[in-house]
């Protein structure tokens, strides 16, 4: 018996014989191989997910898996965004754990044709809308577990926003399904739950961006712009936690700050320099100065009054 039949008939875990890589010849990160497996098997791809070899079976359905590199550098990552685990992932894939850090030693097509994995997909819904062409995907922005705001943006700087959906098969599609924005929870709506039981202070600011950039701040933000708060859930959520309101500094923003404070009466105000969001606030004075700042800040004053809020901070 050579090496290769005692290779492949060890076990079910290990029936594809490891191949020897020539001298000099480059390793392929985690992240790629397992995207070359899928695209020897054939799944299609929109952006930057595939078809998820879990679930994208039957029907129309949108690109669900996605696939990245770890933070640390120590191999990939997958997410379905249809809610397939991991472990389901790497099992239609017939994978283990570690292959995440270590994948088999064999190119990904001569994977594919041994384990059999190639077939044919259903076609994919479409997921992308004509008016976001010419754009590239910037962020994932999740609003509870059902509902997704991606934010693109263009070369130039300009940005759009679209919506997907979990629908009742659990696969994620355009739009809002019929649910309307204010019906929507806030942003980072569980981390808002925690900060409030461990009696930490809340930034309420004007988008997910900024709530992104404030790292080592609890904060969050509503689905809508300055033109739409959701003042029943913002009271709701709210109610009982140090808020510290940070509006965009600008005339929609405070007129936004108006609505927030009438609902929020024991909310505290930061306003930045003019023309500053809360993403400029702290980029400008720093996590320290923020946060200095936001313990200082007092309830809101009249309007007319608000410039005692502004940051001073170099």
């Amino acid at each position: 018996m050579t090496d290769t039949e005692v290779r492949t008939t060890s076990s079910p875990t290990t029936r594809v014989p490891s191949r020897r890589s020539s001298p000099g010849a480059p390793t392929p990160s985690p992240e790629h191989w397992l995207g070359e497996v899928l695209a020897a098997m054939g799944c299609r791809r929109a952006g930057r997910k595939w078809q998820c070899p879990a679930h994208g079976h039957t029907g129309l359905h949108s690109a669900a898996l996605a696939i990245g590199r770890r933070d640390d550098d120590r191999g990939a990552w997958l997410h379905c965004h249809a809610g397939c685990s991991i472990s389901a992932v790497l099992r239609a894939l017939g994978l283990r754990p570690n292959h995440l850090q270590r994948p088999p030693r064999i190119t990904p097509s001569r994977y594919v044709r041994l384990r059999g994995l190639r077939r044919e997909w259903p076609e994919l819904r479409a997921a992308a809308h004509r008016e976001t062409a010419g754009y590239r995907h910037e962020a994932w922005h999740l609003y509870g577990p059902d509902h997704a705001k991606q934010r693109l943006r263009r070369a130039d700087g300009s940005k759009t926003m679209r919506w997907e959906s979990r629908n009742a098969r659990g696969e994620w599609v355009p739009g809002l399904l019929g649910t309307r924005e204010v019906d929507l929870p806030l942003y980072r709506e569980d981390e808002v739950r925690m900060a409030a039981a461990a009696g930490e202070s809340v930034v309420l600011c004007e988008s997910e961006s900024s709530c992104d950039a404030l790292h080592g701040v609890y904060a969050t933000t509503w689905a809508g712009g300055a033109g739409s708060p959701p003042i029943e859930t913002l009271t709701r959520v709210l109610e009982g936690t140090d808020v510290v309101i940070v509006p965009d500094h600008d005339d929609p923003g405070l007129a936004c700050l108006d609505r927030l404070v009438a609902a929020l009466p024991h909310a505290r105000v930061l306003v930045g320099e003019p023309g500053e969001d809360a993403m400029d606030l702290y980029g400008r004075v720093g996590l320290d100065c923020f946060l200095e700042q936001l313990a200082s800040a007092r309830t809101a004053e009249p309007r007319g009054e608000r410039q005692d809020f502004r940051s001073h901070a170099g």
